[in-house]
C-alpha cells in the first residue's frame, strides 16, 4: 500500500521511536490548535454571557459599541439572507432572536421588533455540535502529556502554568465582531484557519496522527520491521503511546521487552475517565471525533478516499481459504452497513473456537490458530476499518469504527469482507 510505504519512510527518517521527535507535533500542530480552540471557546462564552443574552433585550445592552456589533450579528446583510453575516453567526454560533426555530424567523423577529428582541443562543449551531470546551480539554491533556514526556514546562509553550491554562488572556472576544460597515475579517480568518488546522490534524493527513492510527493495534514484529529499530526502542515508544503488549498464544499481558516478539500483539489502552491525559493514543483517537464535527465534509472526503484505496490496495491471502471461509461468511451476514458492529472470537489455548455477534453464534470446527488469524487481518486493522480489544478469553473486533465512540466509517468493512469472499480469500 503506497500510503503505508510513505508513512514508513517518514517514520524512519524522523526516528519516531525517539520521544524528542514528537516535539514538532506538539509545537507545530497541537499547541497552535489549542490556542485557536481557546479563542473560539472564549468568543462563544462571551456570546452566551451576561453582557449579551443576559440582557432583557438588545436595547438593554449597556455598551453602545457592543450593542451595534450584536445588531450586525443578528441582522447584518439581511438583504441577502443566505450570504449574510447574520446567517454566518446563526449557523456557526447559534446567535438569534429568542423563541425562534429558524434563521428566517430570527430575521422576521428583528424586522418586527427591532432592538426590542431578546438575543438568544440556539443549540443547533456548528460550535455546539463540536463541544468546544471538551475539545479544549482533550487538546490540553495531549499538550500536558507530551510536554511532560519531553521535559517542557507549559510556559515554554506560551501557556500559563495555572488553571484555566488560558494562552490568550489579553484577548477581548468583542474585538472579533465587526462594527457596522466593517468586514468580519478577523472572525472569518479565525474560523478558516481553525478548520484547516483541524484537517491538518486528521488521520491520513497528519503523519503523527496517522502513525498513531497505524500503530494502535499491530503485531510487535511488524512494528519493529516497519520502523527498523530494536525492541528496546519499541518498548519506549509503546509506553509513550500507551500500547499494551499481549501474547497471541494465550492472550495474557506481556511486559516488554520480550524474547518472542513474533508472538506479541500491541493494542492501545483505553482510559474511560473523562478527558484523561494518561494515554496518548486513546486521546488522539478521541480527538478525531471532534475534528470530524469541525470539518465534516472535508474529513469525510479524506476518509472515503483513504478507505476506498485501502480496500483496493491492501493485499491479504487467506490461504487455505476453507479455514477462513466460515468466519467471513459469518461476518458478511452480521456486519451492518449503517452502524459499527461488534464481533467476539472465543480463544482457548491459542485457538479460535467460536465467533459471536449480538444475536448469532457459530462454532468453528477447524480450531484456527489465533496468531495466524490476527497476523492475517492486521493490515485492515491498521488503517482503522477494524478496532480490536483483547482479554483472557476473547478477541473483540469492532467493524467500521476507530473505537466505540462515534467514529463511524459506514460500509467499508463489509465491502472488504465481500471482496474477500468473492476472491476466495485473495484480496
Amino acid at each position: 500500500m503506497e500510503e503505508t510505504n510513505s508513512l514508513r519512510e517518514w517514520a524512519r527518517k524522523n526516528k519516531i521511536w525517539e520521544i524528542k521527535s514528537w516535539d514538532i507535533f506538539l509545537k507545530d500542530y497541537i499547541v497552535p490548535f489549542y490556542r485557536q480552540t481557546y479563542i473560539l471557546m472564549k468568543f462563544y462564552d462571551f456570546l452566551k454571557g451576561e453582557k449579551i443574552i443576559g440582557k432583557g433585550s438588545l436595547a438593554d445592552i449597556d455598551d453602545e459599541i457592543l450593542r451595534n456589533k450584536i445588531r450586525v450579528a443578528i441582522y447584518g446583510g439581511a438583504e441577502n439572507p443566505e450570504t449574510s453575516f447574520a446567517k454566518f453567526m446563526y449557523d456557526l454560533f447559534g446567535l438569534c432572536a429568542e423563541n425562534v426555530h429558524s434563521f428566517e424567523e430570527s430575521i422576521k423577529m428583528y424586522e418586527n421588533y427591532g432592538d426590542g428582541i431578546k438575543v438568544s443562543i440556539n443549540s443547533n449551531s456548528w460550535i455546539y455540535k463540536i463541544n468546544i470546551e471538551g475539545l479544549k480539554d482533550i487538546t490540553f491533556n495531549i499538550i500536558r502529556y507530551i510536554s511532560n514526556n519531553l521535559g517542557l514546562r507549559l510556559k515554554d509553550l506560551g501557556i500559563p502554568e495555572d488553571y484555566p491554562y488560558d494562552p490568550v488572556k489579553d484577548l477581548e472576544p468583542e474585538s472579533l465582531l465587526p462594527s457596522p460597515g466593517e468586514n468580519p475579517e478577523k472572525l472569518l480568518s479565525l474560523i478558516n484557519e481553525f478548520v484547516q488546522r483541524s484537517i491538518n490534524l486528521s488521520f491520513f493527513v497528519n503523519p503523527f496522527t496517522t502513525f498513531i492510527l497505524y500503530s494502535r493495534a499491530i503485531p510487535l514484529s511488524v512494528l519493529r520491521d516497519f520502523l527498523d529499530c530494536d525492541i528496546e526502542k519499541i518498548k519506549d515508544l509503546a509506553n509513550f503511546l500507551g500500547l499494551q503488549a499481549y501474547s497471541m498464544i494465550d492472550n495474557s499481558e506481556i511486559t516488554l521487552p520480550t524474547r518472542s516478539p513474533e508472538k506479541v500483539f500491541l493494542v492501545y489502552k483505553r482510559d474511560y475517565k473523562p478527558y484523561s491525559n494518561s494515554v496518548l493514543s486513546y486521546n488522539i483517537i478521541k480527538l478525531q471525533k471532534f475534528l470530524f464535527y469541525i470539518a465534516p465534509n472535508n474529513i469525510k472526503k479524506i476518509l472515503d478516499q483513504s478507505y476506498t484505496d485501502a480496500i483496493n490496495q491492501i493485499y491479504i491471502n487467506f490461504d487455505p481459504w476453507k479455514n477462513y471461509e466460515k468466519i467471513f461468511t459469518f461476518l458478511n451476514k452480521n456486519i451492518k452497513d449503517n452502524e459499527p458492529t461488534s464481533v467476539s472470537l472465543k480463544i482457548v489455548n491459542g485457538k479460535i473456537l467460536e465467533i459471536t455477534s449480538s444475536y448469532n453464534k457459530e462454532k468453528l470446527s477447524n480450531n484456527m490458530e489465533f496468531i495466524d488469524f490476527l497476523i492475517k487481518i492486521y493490515p485492515i486493522i491498521s488503517v482503522g476499518l477494524v478496532t480490536p480489544s483483547i482479554n483472557n478469553e476473547s478477541l473483540y473486533l469492532i467493524f467500521d469504527s476507530f473505537d466505540s465512540f462515534d467514529s463511524f466509517i459506514p460500509g467499508f468493512a463489509r465491502k472488504w469482507i465481500k471482496r474477500v469472499i468473492e476472491h476466495e480469500g485473495k484480496t
